[in-house]
């Protein structure tokens, strides 16, 4: 099947369908790898592009695939075996292709079960990991800087802005 015309194809690790099925709220099989263990959804052209916030704050762990030129589809009666086949789940109506609210469960999941989201930077529309951002002093008045006002934003987007790093160990860790 051409993908990136019709459809676009979601991908993940294999534990991550494994939680999609233990979790229950999505109606929608997917498909296994069973030689790299990943999961994949087929989803409708440009679906995630109608919610692209939520599908960068897990794109550390979830792709989304628009430009493979070909992806192999079992036949949807293949449900077992050591190739690509199908796995559905309790309560399945009968389609095969996810819709853009896939991201919601997939987010739960991977929170789970790889690690947090992503937040957004401050200061740029890109994902911001935890262990990637500094805090940094923005002031709200240009009179008076406030106690307690600081924001999280990336390095590079701070040394753009000329803003200092908030003394005392600005760069963050992880929560673990």
């Amino acid at each position: 099947m051409r993908i990136g015309k019709f459809l676009d194809v979601v991908e993940a690790p294999g534990i991550i369908g494994t939680a999609m099925l233990a979790l229950g709220t999505t109606p929608v099989p997917h498909i296994v790898t069973p030689d790299d263990h990943t999961a994949h959804w087929l989803l409708p052209r440009d679906a995630a592009n109608r919610r692209p916030w939520p599908w960068a704050r897990i794109s550390r762990y979830v792709k989304v695939r628009t430009s493979v030129t070909e992806f192999g589809v079992p036949g949807t009666d293949l449900t077992d075996g050591p190739g690509l086949h199908w796995v559905y789940p309790d309560g399945w109506d009968g389609g095969h292709v996810a819709d853009e609210w896939l991201v919601e469960d997939l987010a739960v999941c991977t929170l789970g079960h790889l690690g947090p989201p992503a937040q957004r930077c401050e200061l740029c529309p890109t994902p911001l990991w935890p262990e990637d951002g500094v805090r940094v002093v923005r002031s709200r008045s240009p009179l008076r800087t406030l106690p307690g006002n600081t924001i999280r934003v990336h390095p590079h987007c701070a040394r753009r802005r000329g803003l200092k790093p908030r003394p005392g160990g600005a760069q963050l860790r992880a929560a673990r």
